[in-house]
């Protein structure tokens, strides 16, 4: 049923609590620009920004091969132990090492209790104090109980973890062709579980982050930063898949963000 969906919420940090990066990712955005000749739908300092993707990842990614030092705030062993399996399936296949350790100097802190739903600051947004205070989590786990069937631990933890090396959603990919039922959108995100408000819903599920005449990855059906939305959702009928892993396009986009 739509209203059983739970989708994470997009923490984005506003340009004014990180000044540097906003002006770095402009810079990057409008360089982009120059060299393929086409022009913006949004403002550069807005995350759907037609061209932002690569360029997004740029700035946000972690310096290829480095170590994130993972804390968790809270949670039963079971939720951690499970987590944690979970999010070392990305270290297959990227440059990465997700390290798990009770010390104080995390880059990623994990919570089952900030809020009802999940969701990951992206990349290394999650060092911007100003929006993810140091006792605050820069991850949630909402819904992960320690009865959770463990295909959902994967499909919801590898989605955030992906997000935490930088990945955005997939359904607002450039390449996207959904065709949404806008206002079935809107009743169906405004409810339960999510309860979510206009502006929330057109940020994490309408607004795409591409342009047509851009250079952009395909729109990958398989990705586990798709969620699958039921085809009630679409004029033409045709919903998105549930995806608990990652694709083949999932493995070779993150080699080629963090080669080996």
């Amino acid at each position: 049923m739509p209203e059983d969906l739970r989708l994470c919420f997009d923490r984005i940090v506003p340009d004014e609590l990180n000044p540097a990066r906003a002006e770095a990712e402009r810079a990057t955005v409008e360089q982009a620009m120059r060299s393929t000749r086409s022009r913006p739908e949004l403002a550069v300092s807005d995350i759907g920004h037609p061209i932002a993707r690569l360029a997004i990842f740029t700035v946000k990614q972690w310096p290829n091969g480095s170590t994130l030092k993972c804390r968790f705030l809270d949670g039963s062993s079971v939720q951690r132990r499970k987590v944690e399996e979970k999010a070392h399936i990305w270290e297959q296949f990227a440059n990465i090492t997700l390290k798990f350790v009770r010390s104080n100097d995390e880059q990623i802190r994990i919570s089952f209790r900030a809020d009802p739903g999940s969701w990951s600051a992206v990349g290394t947004d999650a060092l911007v104090r100003g929006y993810f205070p140091k006792y605050q989590p820069t991850m949630n786990f909402g819904w992960l109980r320690d009865d959770t069937v463990d295909q959902e631990y994967g499909r919801v933890v590898v989605h955030e973890f992906g997000h935490a090396l930088g990945a955005i959603h997939e359904h607002q990919s450039p390449k996207v062709g959904l065709k949404w039922k806008t206002a079935e959108v809107y009743r169906v995100f405004s409810g339960p579980p999510n309860y979510w408000s206009k502006d929330d819903i057109d940020h994490n599920i309408l607004q795409r982050y591409s342009g047509t005449q851009v250079n952009a990855s395909s729109f990958d059906r398989a990705s586990i930063m798709l969620y699958a939305f039921p085809g009630t959702l679409f004029t033409d009928g045709q919903g998105t898949p549930e995806n608990t892993q990652l694709s083949a396009g999932d493995k070779k986009f993150i080699k080629s963000i963090y080669p080996k």
